[in-house]
């Protein structure tokens, strides 16, 4: 077995299979952690990297909801692969990581927040941060019926579907214009908007 965690980690080699993936990964020497991605605010895997321009994997981690028969997020299912020199995942480690109650709706509050937080630092990237801005500012002090509702903290704390019910029938000239501007990749804000929040 000839892992490329082995190149600055000799000392690793003479250990078994269990021994290794039993080891902390993120201690070891020359181990660069990735940049985590994201899919609508869940994390689904994490790299570990031989070289700060990550493109040298050397661990990966992948992760996947556990849900009961309810629907309701009760534990992760993580995936710790180890790779070879050939880039094969040789060593492959199952872990699951079983949630209470608190930790569950502490986690989805965290990826609708995350989802936000992505929405927003998009927005900069493709230059529309201003649009983004007036977008969030409108639907933060969003009127409905002389209430002012905040549907973005809505979102987050509850998983209220008032924003997206909001997005998807917005009658405010201004707003709805922001809301089909199209973007650089082609989709308009408003898609992006509500295939992130859906």
């Amino acid at each position: 077995m000839r892992l490329k965690i082995f190149e600055q980690n000799q000392h690793l080699k003479d250990l078994t299979p269990f021994e290794l993936m039993a080891k902390d990964i993120t201690i070891l020497n020359g181990i660069v952690k990735g940049e985590p991605i994201y899919e609508k605010g869940r994390k689904t895997s994490t790299g570990y990297f031989l070289d700060k321009e990550q493109t040298n994997l050397a661990i990966q981690k992948t992760f996947s909801d556990e849900l009961d028969e309810n629907g309701f997020l009760k534990g992760l299912n993580i995936v710790i692969k180890w790779f070879d020199i050939y880039g094969n995942p040789v060593l492959v480690k199952p872990v699951y990581v079983s949630l209470s109650l608190s930790e569950s709706a502490e986690m989805i509050i965290k990826r609708r927040k995350r989802i936000i937080d992505y929405l927003k630092e998009s927005g900069v990237r493709l230059g529309v941060k201003q649009h983004i801005d007036s977008l969030f500012s409108h639907y933060t002090n969003y009127q409905q019926s002389g209430v002012t509702k905040n549907l973005l903290n809505s979102f987050i704390e509850n998983g209220s579907d008032e924003l997206k019910q909001a997005v998807a029938n917005e009658n405010n000239q201004e707003i709805a214009d922001i809301l089909n501007h199209v973007l650089p990749n082609g989709t308009t804000i408003k898609d992006s908007l509500l295939d992130q929040i859906a």
